[in-house]
């Protein structure tokens, strides 16, 4: 077997050792993160505990005593079939040979075969003898067989559309619904008092109904784990019906059908340039035509289908078609004239054409219908693409349509044509090429071929024949009926779909491609070549040559046994070769296929006679054809037969008597041009009884000879003859005949063995030649081999053709019938042999010893010469022995059971099947092998080492098994590694192992009803010192363990190992773990242990497996990379047993709380690797004894019990179920997702991978190559990207072990529906196993402080399985132990970590957003338990932590999970009311009441995610969110901070401040009630003056206290430095703000902390920051702009919740209405539509009622803060008229009529006072108005208001210090400018021309009056001011000024004059 070298191995090592486990684990849920449970403490390294762990060998007991004594034991009665193997074990059995043909393939005549013949015709003939282990299937069944798997259903991969569609749809009906019946389903079990013991029960009855026994089906190994360790049975020697091409032949037909025309077809390979097929011939004429040339009576057999193989395909596979017609007068041209010109039409003129030509044409056909002319040719290209249609070259084809319109298509055939990629294809020739009369050898046509590929112009110019030629290509992989192969002999159907005529197609074998010989078949093909006759005088120009095959010379002599063509017999006696018209030297084409006589002599020779045929007829002769030469042919020289090209003599004359066995220079014979030879021929022969080599000829018969003689001298030298014979013949020739020559040696082999010297030296060169051949075989290339590295052909020889050879005749005693060696001599000789080395001096001395002495006898037995001979080779010779030794040792156990099934019986006891010598004879074998394997380079021992495997395993079937196990414990031994220097012995052991642990009776060998642990009474000589008494002995790897149960404690004691040694690489680890996972999958596929009884007796044997796993804990893959430490161990860390874990194999003197030191971890195992250990694991605890696992697990120390814990946890983490992919949409239920799809792709690309490793390793077998390449770690990094996919946790990887072609999506659909299934059952199963572990430690637990952490493990492995996907079914059963634990431990709960709770809460709330309702019903039933629980002393906490995990998870919800967990909220109101046990307490009132807080949340988060880019609401619910939680002070101080968050990334610096100063309110109300500290701050009250808004933070729930005394609030947050914290932050995002003056408040109140804390450095750099915000106030005050208001509505059904509601908006500075209006409508026509949003451009009130409903309308409007009077006096600054604003003004114009806007007269004026529910600013942008004020203005109000605000302009403008030219020249231009002037005098017109003549007007008249004599007064004033500012260039602009303010001063005067004398003039006056 070709591997590495030895050197590449050591670099393979090397780069093994070196890498570490790469890759990143990943998180298994989103919610939770695995904790491991264990705290392991590493000391520090040594180099003792570098080395591999190893144990004191031990040997095997006797195992026949033991079992016979077993037998004899009554109480083993029920388990019989443990104790010993069957009677029915091994048959041995000679069964009839298989025929692929229903009628064998023999010799016609059995009569005179000469003994070669013979020979060869018995190997093919002969019976086949095999012998068969009867239960070895037993434990090799197909694993997945006949599944009949359970639908698990997960929520991660399945769509609930339905059923979310019938929550919707019913969700008022449910609501309705009677409450009671929900009661009835779940309530009923769920609050029913029971016993806690009663609940177990109830709950184990649950969890094992329906349970599968057959664990391995989910998770078996991988194939390609065991193809390398498996001896696959080889197919038997007969033809197996490959793959092949059927053609079927459709239609030929020309443009006119005047005569018969005949096909002929073959294959050629025109890149190798040969022809590759023979000819088939094809006759598609009409039933007129075939009448016509019919030439016999019987009835015809037209073959239309024919089967080709192309087992060598190349690119360039033509499909040659001939053409040949009746010979007729005329050249090929003049003949195809008319098929190229005439058409077949109905014009009188054609028709008359034809008719005539069709005459002429029948006249030839029935005088000349034994002659054929060529015609045309055609060749069709089988590898090329489809042409397109129309093209009128013979080598293009069209694609045509079948009938049922499916478009039939070509296909390139290569890789054996990948059968089941080859679709049919229909070919369709429209044109053929006219044949050359002097281009008719094959080397022309390929020539032609060749040249018409490249369509060159003279080759288009050429004329061609139209014509039809239709023909299907398909696939078959299974004969049909009506079959014939080459022979015409029936093949034997699979299938009865055929019901034409088919033939097979004999393909010819290429050079260098040879297979052994398995059927009789002698053909012979002779191809005529060439004929010059154009010396001969006369005419001899229309020239066919008759080919006869004779016996003899008579008249009769011509045998039939030429095959006949389609349409003629089936054996013909003649045949004529087609005619070349008019040609002397004709070339011929044809192809003669004759069947050879099985006993040929010198007298068979072939004829051939050469004739003229006269096409027109003469008077003078009745024949057409006229004899004109003669030549013969001798099919024998000497014996041998003739193949190969020649050139024969033409005889002018009659051949003369005996001319057969006369010389061709014979005088007196008239030869053409002097004896010239003139005619050129080419013979084929293709038998299988003939070799075409002479030595080989030449070896059967001495080989015959040699066993005629019966002197010892002949004998010997006809054998030495032989041997030379065969040594020069070629191995092509050789691998023909290999089985007639294996047959041959190995009798030569038995006969040769002689007394004499000379008779050993013979028989010692006939198995040097063996050997030779054995190598050969394996040496070669071309020969196929198994994935062990068995050459398939030697492997197909052993199992089925060879049978024991017959001893000689040599008349011998009774006691010598079976001796080869003496008692004496073999006792020295085989002491001699044990202590063999390698040295060949050694060997050959033993060999010396032994053959010297006059002890040899005859041979009579061939197993005990062959084992003799394969012990004393030496030299090359041994090296190739044991390179090879699986053909030796698979030839002695078939010898061996032959011998024993012939003679003494397999009833015979087992040490006296064979002479007591022949042991120690198989012994002596044995440990050569092993030194060979120990010693020589792992490249050649690797397959030696696997022989020597199967070779012990087969004789455990047949020898002593205790004598075998010794053996076996020898060659374990032997190969390790001790030194260091040769790691690969250690690979090779477990090779070894394997092998040995395949054995079908594995389980009978280890005695499994033998007690592990005996009392101290028992047998001392294998009892351990101290052993421990106890059940728990068994599960510890002892000494008194390995002793009885050997092969499984070679097993375990390698697993110790390798899980525990660092230095073993991953390749060895893999191994040994593959070797143990196949053992417990072929226990699982044993039907005889499905018996739970006879489980438990099998996982009896693992027991020591768990205790090696639970301290192999440190070195698995931990999947979340999170190995971290229980933080609070249960014992004094000091205490070194509180911290380690016991070493890998407790010795039994330790008990059970001792403290073993602990060894270094080993490097950590891949991921895949872990989950077969661990699968390991959970196998053994699924069948395992209940009450054994239940001692072991009270006598494991406590912390051990928590790595117990650890590895459960890791074992959930490890097999949770795999989201298959996203869910299907609606209308495509079960379609394969695009992602599916792409992974199936992906492992089908990584096949590719696996095929560049193969080429990087070099060629090797399957088993050491598939180690290989899963272990390089140089290949992951060439495969980056196909890297990606290998986390992947799907355990079907069937896609690994074969390279698959692409399939359908059908086919993949299929694959992934199947994997889903496997894999959830597999999760459910492994889950099931955590579950009835999880029940036993909760069981065997107590409430003892030193196992509460055990407790506490429990609970949080526990948690986490129910946190993974699981399914349905897994969720019930797990919910049932989860509210079990809860009952039995409410203390773990609620007393200890908060983790726990918190965990819990968040799984019960996780699992409540579940789609399913059996989930969510679970879930909800251990909820409401959870609070019925800590109702009397934990429900505040249990609130607090239901309330904080719902506020984490609601995030993360969408509205369908939301539905889901309403409905679950309304499911615990189902239970509140049907629990009769809580009425009377305040219980159902507290949960009512706590429900609708956690709805609220929920409603508030879910809507968070559904608006991202909304974030206005987006603040509003995280504010109302923050709102409800207000009672727990981190959720409220976490979403305070999410708001600060979204305000610093809009910018908004003042709501950032504020949402900090609400932050540090609410800390100094928990603070002031927890501490009472004078020094700060007196809770939310101190912060008034910053903001009124932050009084709301004072209503902190009384429950706080209770926390704070339980330390839940803890932290630096929750201190005085966080709340320094919290102000300082505040502080500086006021300063950005440019709130100062707040500034100084909040540091008001850090002052008073830090003159407290005397922090002089804090005062110092406070007052420094006061100095500077005073000084920004002073120098800044006027020019800080806070912010601009605006009333928003919104309008429409569209906008949900916010319809007709109003809110003010606080927009930056300097923000114009038209800016928020836009982002407001652009924002929502993103979210609506384009079409669905208005803005309405007025302020007026909307009315609805004239709205769209469909549309969603928004109202934007400017407002400006409101202040009264009073207010105004106390507002004094800037900044107080910006801040704690609540009140917002705006106006609108309005008309009485309707209008907007009208005359002056009649404009009035509403004006709008809003109120907000929170002050301005605040910690949100947008607050909601709560109430709306609204006040109309007369006109002359209006007026009055707007001279006001003009005069106040004014006002600002002149007094502006310093002054602001630029203002006081605007605001003068807008007030006495030319173009306002008629603004305020028409006012003045319109008011105050006349006085009105309602009184209550007077007033305002008056105070407009005034209001114009103030606006006067200030225009002069600003006039003045203006004057003094400008400089001399503004002179001519002042002046100006001045005059139009005096014009309009003068327009003004007479109204401001006028006076109401009445207006003063009280009503009682």
């Amino acid at each position: 077997m070709a591997s590495f070298t030895y050197g590449e191995k050591q670099q393979y090592r090397q780069l093994l050792n070196s890498e570490g486990d790469a890759g990143e684990g990943r998180m298994l849920t989103p919610q939770y993160k695995r904790t491991p449970l264990t705290y392991v403490q590493h000391t520090s390294f040594s180099s003792a505990r570098n080395m591999p762990f190893c144990l004191e060998p031990v040997e095997p007991l006797d195992i026949e005593v033991h079992i016979q004594n077993q037998l004899a034991d009554p109480e083993s009665e029920p388990f019989q079939y443990l104790v010993d193997y069957p009677k029915d074990d091994i048959e041995v059995t000679l069964s009839s040979r298989e025929y692929q043909t229903v009628t064998p393939a023999e010799p016609d005549n059995w009569n005179n075969l000469t003994p070669q013949v013979r020979a060869c015709v018995e190997t093919y003939t002969k019976g086949w003898l095999m012998v068969t282990r009867s239960y070895r299937k037993c434990n090799t069944e197909s694993r997945r067989k006949g599944l009949n798997l359970p639908q698990q259903i997960f929520e991660c991969d399945e769509s609930f559309n339905l059923e979310m569609q019938g929550l919707r749809s019913s969700a008022g009906q449910q609501a309705a619904e009677p409450q009671t019946e929900v009661a009835e389903v779940f309530i009923q079990d769920l609050l029913q008092p029971t016993t806690p013991e009663e609940v177990d029960l109830r709950n184990k009855e649950k969890r094992k109904s329906g349970r599968l026994t057959d664990m391995c089906s989910l998770y078996p190994p991988l194939d390609e784990e065991d193809a390398g360790y498996s001896r696959v049975i080889p197919q038997p020697p007969c033809g197996q019906w490959e793959q092949k091409l059927q053609f079927n032949f459709l239609e030929l037909k020309f443009e006119i059908e005047i005569e018969p025309l005949f096909v002929t077809l073959a294959l050629y390979d025109l890149k190798e340039r040969r022809k590759i097929s023979e000819n088939f011939y094809l006759d598609l004429n009409s039933k007129e035509f075939r009448k016509i040339v019919q030439t016999h009576d019987d009835a015809p057999c037209y073959f239309k289908k024919a089967i080709f193989s192309i087992t060598h395909p190349s690119s360039e596979i033509y499909l040659v078609v001939k053409v040949e017609k009746v010979l007729q007068q005329g050249s090929i041209a003049e003949c195809a004239e008319p098929y190229m010109t005439i058409k077949d039409s109905e014009t009188a003129k054609s028709k008359e054409k034809i008719a005539k030509l069709r005459f002429q044409a029948m006249s030839f056909c029935r005088r000349l219908k034994s002659f054929r002319m060529p015609f045309a040719w055609a060749a069709v290209d089988l590898t090329s693409p489809a042409s397109t249609s129309g093209s009128h070259n013979s080598l293009d084809r069209d694609a045509n349509t079948g009938g049922s319109g499916t478009e039939m298509r070509s296909h390139s055939l290569d890789s054996k044509y990948n059968g089941h990629l080859f679709r049919p294809a229909q070919y369709n020739l429209q044109m053929f090429n006219k044949q050359e009369e002097d281009k008719l050898s094959d080397e022309d046509l390929m020539k032609l071929i060749a040249d018409e590929k490249k369509t060159s112009t003279l080759l288009r110019r050429q004329r061609r024949i139209p014509g039809v030629f239709r023909f299907e290509v398909s696939h078959v992989t299974e004969a049909s009926t009506f079959c014939f192969n080459p022979e015409f002999l029936e093949v034997r159907p699979n299938n009865s779909e055929n019901t034409d005529l088919t033939l097979e197609v004999l393909e010819f074998p290429v050079s260098g491609f040879s297979v052994p010989h398995t059927t009789y078949r002698n053909l012979l093909y002779i191809y005529p070549q060439f004929l010059n006759l154009s010396n001969r005088h006369g005419s001899a120009r229309n020239i066919t040559v008759k080919i006869q095959f004779l016996e003899g010379e008579g008249p009769d002599s011509a045998l039939p046994v030429i095959f006949g063509k389609s349409g003629f017999a089936e054996y013909v006696n003649e045949f004529y070769t087609p005619v070349a018209y008019h040609s002397k030297s004709p070339f011929f084409y044809e192809e003669v296929k004759m069947k050879l006589p099985s006993n040929l002599n010198e007298k068979h020779h072939l004829l051939f006679t050469y004739y003229h045929v006269n096409c027109q007829p003469k008077q003078s002769q009745e024949a057409p054809e006229v004899p004109v030469g003669y030549s013969w042919f001798s099919m024998l020289d000497n014996g041998h037969l003739r193949s190969g090209s020649f050139e024969l003599p033409v005889c002018l004359e009659k051949l003369p008597h005996l001319y057969s066995v006369t010389s061709t220079t014979q005088a007196g014979m008239k030869l053409l041009d002097t004896r010239k030879a003139v005619f050129k021929l080419e013979l084929r022969p293709v038998s299988t009884i003939y070799p075409q080599d002479r030595n080989l000829e030449r070896f059967f018969s001495l080989c015959e000879s040699a066993g005629e003689h019966h002197t010892v001298v002949q004998q010997t030298e006809a054998l030495r003859q032989a041997v030379s014979a065969l040594k020069v013949v070629p191995m092509e020739e050789l691998i023909c005949f290999l089985y007639v020559v294996l047959d041959k040696l190995l009798t030569l082999l038995t006969l040769s063995s002689t007394k004499t010297t000379e008779g050993a030296l013979v028989s010692k060169e006939i198995f040097e030649m063996l050997i030779a051949i054995v190598d050969q075989l394996h040496s070669s290339e071309e020969m196929t081999k198994d994935s062990m590295g068995r050459n398939q052909s030697l492997a197909t020889y052993v199992h089925h053709l060879f049978s024991m050879p017959a001893p000689s005749e040599a008349e011998v005693t009774e006691s010598e019938k079976y001796a080869t060696i003496r008692p004496g001599s073999a006792t020295a000789a085989l002491q001699m042999m044990r202590k063999l080395s390698t040295s060949d001096s050694e060997v050959q001395a033993a060999k010396a010893s032994v053959a010297g002495g006059s002890g040899l006898k005859p041979s009579k037995l061939f197993h005990e010469e062959l084992a003799y001979h394969i012990v004393f080779t030496n030299g090359k010779m041994r090296n190739q022995v044991y390179r090879h030794l699986w053909f030796f040792c698979e030839l002695l156990v078939k010898s061996m059971s032959q011998y024993v099934s012939d003679t003494v019986g397999w009833n015979s006891p087992r040490s006296l099947r064979y002479p007591e010598h022949f042991p120690g004879i198989i012994y002596t074998l044995v440990n050569i092998a092993t030194e060979f394997v120990k010693h020589q380079d792992p490249e050649i021992t690797d397959l030696t080492n696997l022989s020597l495997g199967f070779f012990l395993n087969d004789l455990l079937s047949l020898m002593d098994r205790g004598f075998v196990l010794r053996m076996i414990s020898h060659h374990h031994k032997e190969l390790s590694d001790r030194d260091g220097n040769r790691p690969h012995l250690h690979d090779q052991r477990i090779d070894f192992l394997r092998i040995v642990c395949s054995h079908e009776h594995f389980v009978i060998l280890n005695l499994p009803l033998t007690p592990s642990v005996q009392t101290l009474g028992g047998d001392n000589q294998t009892q351990d010192a101290g052993a421990d008494e106890s059940t728990v002995g068994i599960f510890k790897l002892s000494r008194k363990f390995r002793q009885q149960h050997f092969l499984i404690g070679l097993l375990l004691e390698e697993i110790a190992n390798v899980l525990t040694t660092e230095s073993e690489s991953r390749l060895i680890r893999r191994e040994a773990v593959s070797l143990l996972h196949c053992l417990l999958a072929s226990h699982d596929g044993d039907q005889r242990f499905h018996n739970r009884g006879a489980k438990v007796k099998v996982a009896a044997l693992y027991h020591p497996l768990l205790d090696i796993i639970l301290n192999s804990l440190p070195v698995l893959a931990d999947h979340d990379n999170s190995r971290r430490k229980l933080t609070k161990p249960y014992s004094n860390p000091g205490d070194a047993s509180s911290l380690v874990i016991t070493s890998p194999v407790v010795t039994a003197s330790m008990n059970r709380h001792s403290a073993p030191i602990a060894g270094p971890p080993a490097s950590i195992m891949p991921a895949e690797l872990t989950q077969t250990v661990l699968f390991c694991f959970l196998w053994v605890l699924k069948n395992a004894d209940e009450a054994a696992l239940r001692e072991w697990i009270v006598d494991l120390p406590a912390q051990q019990l928590l790595g117990l814990l650890d590895l459960l946890d890791l074992c959930v983490s490890t097999f949770e179920y795999e989201v298959r992919g996203p869910w299907m949409p609606p209308d495509k239920p079960g379609q394969p997702s695009t992602e599916q799809i792409s992974s199936v792709v992906y492992r089908k690309s990584r096949d590719m991978k696996l095929r560049l490793e193969k080429t990087i390793f070099g060629t090797t077998g399957a088993r050491r190559e598939m180690m290989k390449r899963r272990e390089y770690p140089g290949i992951e990094k060439l495969f980056t990207g196909v890297n990606a996919g290998l986390h992947e946790k799907l355990r079907w990887r069937k896609d690994l072990t074969q390279w698959r072609q692409p399939v359908g999506r059908d086919k993949m659909k299929l694959e992934l529906e199947e994997e889903a299934l496997i894999n959830g059952n597999l999760t459910v199963e492994t889950n099931l196993i955590v579950l009835d572990t999880l029940e036993l430690l909760i069981q065997l637990s107590s409430p003892m402080p030193e196992l509460r952490p055990v407790v506490t493990g429990v609970l949080k492995v526990l948690i986490h399985s129910l946190s993974c996907n699981q399914s349905t079914l897994y969720l019930k059963d797990g919910f049932n132990t989860q509210r079990a634990f809860i009952t039995k431990f409410p203390e773990v709960l609620f007393e200890g970590e908060p983790e726990h709770c918190t965990d819990l809460c968040l799984l019960l709330l996780q699992r409540s957003t579940s789609h399913f309702e059996s989930t969510r019903t679970q879930a909800s039933a251990s909820l409401y338990l959870l609070m019925r629980q800590s109702y009397h002393t934990h429900f505040p906490k249990a609130k607090m932590y239901i309330t904080l995990t719902l506020a984490s998870l609601s995030e993360k919800l969408s509205n369908q999970d939301k539905e889901c967990l309403q409905q679950t909220l309304t499911m615990i109101l189902s239970y509140l009311e049907a629990d009769k046990a809580m009425e009377g307490t305040s219980f159902p009132v507290q949960v009512e009441e706590f429900l609708r807080n956690l709805n609220g949340v929920l409603c508030d988060t879910v809507k968070l995610q559904e608006s991202p880019q909304d974030v206005d609401m987006q603040i509003d619910l995280m504010y109302r969110v923050a709102k409800g939680l207000q009672s727990y002070v981190d959720l409220r101080l976490l979403w305070l901070r999410k708001l600060l968050v979204k305000h610093v990334q809009r910018g908004n610096n003042a709501e950032a401040a504020h949402c900090l100063v609400h932050s540090a309110a609410l800390l100094a109300e928990y603070l002031n009630r927890v501490d009472g500290s004078v020094h700060l701050p007196m809770g939310s009250v101190s912060f008034q003056k910053i903001s009124l808004n932050v009084l709301e933070e004072s209503l902190v729930s009384e429950d706080i206290f209770s926390m704070e005394r339980e330390g839940v609030w803890a932290g630096n947050m929750f201190s005085e430095e966080g709340l320094l914290k919290l102000l300082d932050e505040a502080a500086r995002f006021f300063n950005k703000a440019e709130f100062y003056e707040v500034v100084y408040e909040i540091h008001k109140l850090i002052i008073p902390i830090a003159e407290f804390h005397r922090n002089i450095k804090k005062l110092s750099v406070i007052h420094g920051n006061l100095k500077a915000t005073f000084d920004l106030i002073l120098s800044e005050d006027n020019k800080r702009m806070f912010g601009t208001y605006f009333r928003v509505g919104f309008y429409g059904s569209l906008f949900g919740e916010l319809d007709d509601q109003e809110y003010v908006y606080k927009e930056p500075a300097i923000t114009k209405l038209v800016e928020i209006s836009s982002r407001l409508e652009e924002f929502y026509k993103a979210m609506f539509g384009q079409d669905r949003v208005e803005i309405i451009k007025d302020s007026a009130p909307v009315k609805k009622e004239n709205l769209e409903p469909d549309k969603a309308y928004i109202q934007v409007t400017y407002v400006e803060p409101y202040f009264e009077e009073y207010e105004l006096k106390n507002r004094v600054s800037n900044y107080e008229r910006s801040s704690n604003l609540r009140r917002f003004i705006y106006s609108t114009p309005y008309t009485l009529d309707g209008r907007a806007h009208g005359e002056l007269s009649q404009q009035y004026k509403r004006k709008t006072i809003l109120t907000t529910s929170h002050a301005f600013p605040y910690i949100k942008t947008r607050i909601n108005v709560i109430e709306k004020q609204e006040r109309s203005l007369r006109p002359i109000e209006a007026v009055i208001e707007d001279m006001q605000k003009k005069t106040q302009e004014l006002a600002k403008a002149t007094s502006e210090n310093p002054p602001n030219l630029k203002l006081l020249q605007m605001v003068l231009q807008g007030s006495v400018g030319p173009t306002v002037n008629q603004g305020p005098l028409e006012v003045a017109q319109v008011f105050l021309s006349e006085i009105p003549d309602d009184p209550k007007l007077h007033r305002h008249h008056n105070k407009l009056r005034i209001c114009f004599k103030i606006f006067l007064k200030r225009c002069e004033d600003a006039l003045i001011k203006n004057k003094g500012l400008i400089s001399s260039e503004r002179v001519e602009y002042q002046n100006e000024l001045e005059r139009n303010y005096e014009a309009l001063k003068y327009h003004l005067q007479p109204f401001l004059n006028r006076r109401i004398p009445n207006l003063y003039i009280t009503p009682s006056q």
